[in-house]
């Protein structure tokens, strides 16, 4: 009986872990809109954003709390290997960041956990 009993148990803990394991680019698909919260840092740290000196060599403006609260919409999803997930964001209104990149890329599980993104 205690076999049994270990055996029933220890296939609902696998069908659970299983469960709670299901990939999250399922929920992200190319086209959702998201908005850009508030960095949870000084800075965002799971939005890949250019360093200053580069937005300033292609003649862009270096603010970056210019993006709290901006619309963007996601252009692609990738997985990687150890299955986080990066999506490639752009402006909804077709306009570039920092009037120099026309995209960005962030990791979307960290960065809808951190707030950075908001769905």
């Amino acid at each position: 009986m205690k076999k049994v009993i270990t055996l029933v148990m220890s296939l609902c803990l696998v069908v659970a872990l299983h469960a709670n394991t299901t990939p999250l680019n399922s929920e992200i698909k190319v086209g959702t809109e998201l908005k850009i919260g508030a960095a949870s840092a000084a800075t965002y740290e799971h939005l890949v954003l250019p360093r200053k000196n580069f937005i300033i060599k292609r003649g862009g403006l270096a603010n970056y709390k210019s993006l709290k609260n901006l619309t963007v919409v996601v252009a692609a999803v990738n997985t990687k290997k150890n299955g986080d997930v990066e999506v490639t964001l752009k402006r909804k209104n077709s306009k570039k960041f920092f009037n120099s990149h026309p995209t960005i890329k962030a990791d979307y599980t960290k960065a809808i956990a951190e707030k950075e993104l908001i769905k």
